[in-house]
Parts: structure tokens; C-alpha cells; sequence
């Protein structure tokens, strides 16, 4: 139970505060804004996270892609050099084959000028292989997927996406409809539901989805070379082991020998999932970091408070000395202030942190869980400022001797 003595105390230090309310509201105030600024980086840096995530995830974790490396050549003159590609479908055929894929997809993509029923627009035009949407994890919103009749035969026939289609046809339908791309007429035989953009920030639903055989015939001059392969593996497990067969395999099928450098470069969604978490992981450190900068400040606003109060009350400490009050007495009165501006300023600051946090969820598009456990720890952190803060004033005043003290 509270003893006399502490409720003395107590009542001492409450009344010392309440005549200056203003200064103490503003030293608490500090301290309140220090932690509510903890909470809500902690909580928007989890949020940014898991979107980050979640737009990599989209195309799903076991996805390997095998990016075309250029090199160079010489030709029979010293001057006669240039650069080529060498990634082909049938090293994406060759990949599905592999023990641990699911299957693969040889892909160019290209900015190309399209033209719709209802306007003109720039876009991403995918020629890919038809297990591509598989792959990829794409469903309908209408229509079908192009076959691998349709791209054996060259058809000129297309998948829209749905972003793209509001460009091209506004709120109607394309399927069944022709559009043209570099002025050459497709028929739209799909559309893709909505996808989202991914971790670059581009719009996956603005791409138009074309055969690649048609598009190598018709739009890319008859190239036979492809930029990118994609493959999927059958598990995360097996990630890591099917990266090493496919290059070796493509190391085989391209004719290098030992020592050349490879001409392709292969990335994994979990190497892409752990350096942005890397990146996530410093960013949120950072900005929390700032911060909690300001509870340091908070807590130097909460030192000045109190080196005021006691310049201003040596008298009434004098006289409190003469009357029988010891050292410590006025060591824990003072304390007793700044652990009540700790209390007020950070319970307050984790209390309003968790409300903008709520506040953030269910305004933006952020998803993430109240951090009831960083709003706890900085309400402590900011206990801890507080009462650090506050040692230094009042030691000061416990050291006053009743004859200086009302000298002064």
C-alpha cells in the first residue's frame, strides 16, 4: 500500500506541474509526438513490406527467369564485331523438360504502338508462348487463351489485358473484336482478369499477350532470338538445384566450353523476395531510427522543464529542507514529476500512434497488423528518456542545502 510519505510525494510533484501547465504540456507534448512517430514508421514500414511481397509473390515464389547476356563477336575482319543473342523456344522446351520444372516459356517483350476501336496507345506487347498464362498465373476475365495450334500456324490472334482494354475500347468488350498492332490487324480472343503491377511498379494488366511465332514473322523482322525464358519450378525445395541443371544445360546447348563466361543470367523470385526484404528491413530501421530521434529531443525538452522548475523553486526547496525534508525527498519529488510526464507523454504517443496506425489500414491500401508490441516498447523507451532526462534536475535540486536555497 502507498504510504503517507509517498502520497506526499506524489501530490507535491502533481502540484509542482500543475502550476505550470502549459510548460509541462508542452514537455510531454514532445514526448507523445516522439512516440506516436515510432509507432506509426514501425507500422507503415510493415505495411510496405508485405505489398512489397505480395506484388512478388503475384506471379508466384518458385518462378526462375533466364535473361538473354549479350556477347560479342568478331568476324573474319578485326573490325567486322557486333553483338548477339542466343537464348531460343527450344532451350525453353528443353528447360520443361528438366527434372523439378513445372514447365517453361520462352518470351519477347516489346513497346509497341497498338490502336483499338476507341483510341491509340503505347504498350508492353508480350509474344510468348502459349503456357505462358499457366506460368504465370493469369485467369479470365472473358474469352480464352491462344493455342499452340494457333502459334504453330502463325494466327494473328491476341490476349488483352484488362487496363489495356479500357485504352483501346473503354468500358466494352474486345474479344471478337480486331485491333492493330504496328498497323497490322489481331483478333482479341481474351482478356486477362486484373493482375496489379509488379515490384517495379509496372502494370501487369496493360499488356497485350500475342504468339510468339506470329510476332517473330510479322512484327520482329523474323528474329528467331528471345529475351527472357521463364520457368517454374515444381517446389521451392527444388529451386535452388533446377537453377544449377538449367545452366548447365543451357551451357551445353549453347556450346561453351569451360572457362567462357555464360551468355544468359539467371535470377529466382526468392532472390528477389530477400533483397527487397533486405532493402524493407533497412528502410523501416532508418526511418525509425529518425524517429526515435525525436524522443531524445522530447527528452531534452523534459530536462529544461525541470532545470526551470527547480530554478524557480529554490526557495520553496529551502524551506521544505529547514522543515525536516530529507535529500532523497526531493530527489524522488522531482523524479516523481518526470516520471509523470513520462507516463502522460508516452502512454499518450502509443495510444495516438496506434490510432494513425488504424487510421493508415483503413485508408490506404496498406495491409498490416497494429504493432502493439513496438507501441509498448517505445512507450517504455520513452519512460526510461524521461526518467534519464529527469535525474539530472533533480539531483541538482536534492544537493540544494537549506541556507543556500534561501539565500538564493
Amino acid at each position: 500500500m502507498m504510504t503517507q510519505r509517498t502520497r506526499r510525494l506524489l501530490a507535491a510533484a502533481w502540484g509542482g506541474l500543475r502550476e505550470h501547465r502549459l510548460r509541462a504540456a508542452l514537455a510531454a507534448g514532445g514526448l507523445l509526438v516522439g512516440v506516436a512517430a515510432v509507432v506509426v514508421m514501425v507500422a507503415v514500414g510493415q505495411g510496405t513490406r508485405n505489398q512489397v511481397l505480395e506484388r512478388i509473390t503475384a506471379l508466384g515464389t518458385n518462378i526462375i527467369s533466364v535473361h538473354a547476356a549479350k556477347r560479342s563477336f568478331t568476324g573474319l575482319r578485326s573490325r567486322t564485331t557486333g553483338e548477339v543473342s542466343s537464348l531460343e523456344p527450344a532451350d525453353a522446351d528443353a528447360i520443361s523438360r528438366l527434372e523439378g520444372a513445372e514447365g517453361a516459356s520462352a518470351l519477347e517483350m516489346r513497346l509497341m504502338r497498338l490502336s483499338g476501336p476507341e483510341g491509340t496507345t503505347d504498350a508492353l506487347v508480350v509474344s510468348a508462348q502459349p503456357n505462358i498464362f499457366a506460368l504465370e498465373g493469369h485467369g479470365l476475365a472473358e474469352g480464352r487463351y491462344f493455342t499452340e495450334r494457333e502459334e504453330r500456324a502463325g494466327r494473328r490472334v491476341a490476349v488483352v489485358g484488362p487496363a489495356l482494354r479500357n485504352h483501346l475500347a473503354g468500358e466494352a468488350s474486345l474479344v471478337g473484336r480486331t485491333i492493330e498492332v504496328k498497323k497490322q490487324p489481331f483478333l482479341v480472343v481474351g482478356e486477362l482478369l486484373p493482375k496489379g503491377v509488379d515490384p517495379s511498379g509496372n502494370d501487369l494488366d496493360e499488356r497485350l499477350y500475342l504468339p510468339l511465332k506470329t510476332a517473330q514473322s510479322r512484327l520482329l523482322g523474323g528474329k528467331r532470338y528471345v529475351g527472357l525464358l521463364l520457368a517454374r519450378a515444381e517446389s521451392e525445395s527444388v529451386m535452388e538445384t533446377l537453377a544449377l541443371e538449367i545452366t548447365r544445360l543451357l551451357r551445353q546447348r549453347h556450346n561453351l566450353r569451360s572457362g567462357q563466361p555464360d551468355d544468359f543470367k539467371i535470377h529466382t523470385q526468392l532472390e528477389t523476395i530477400q533483397t527487397r526484404e533486405e532493402s524493407s528491413r533497412i528502410f523501416s530501421a532508418t526511418t525509425t531510427g529518425v524517429a526515435a530521434v525525436s524522443l531524445l529531443v522530447a527528452g531534452v525538452g523534459i530536462m529544461a522543464v525541470l532545470l526551470i522548475s527547480v530554478k524557480e523553486r529554490t526557495t520553496e526547496i529551502g524551506l521544505r529542507r529547514a522543515v525536516g525534508a530529507r535529500r532523497r525527498d526531493i530527489l524522488w519529488q522531482f523524479l516523481a514529476e518526470a516520471v509523470i510526464l513520462g507516463l502522460t507523454g508516452a502512454g499518450g504517443g502509443a495510444l495516438l500512434g496506434l490510432t494513425a496506425a488504424l487510421a493508415v489500414r483503413l485508408f490506404s491500401s496498406l495491409n498490416f497488423d497494429l504493432p502493439w508490441g513496438p507501441a509498448l516498447g517505445a512507450a517504455i523507451l520513452g519512460m526510461v528518456i524521461s526518467v534519464v532526462f529527469g535525474l539530472a534536475p533533480a539531483r541538482r535540486a536534492a544537493s540544494l542545502t537549506p541556507v543556500d536555497a534561501l539565500r538564493e
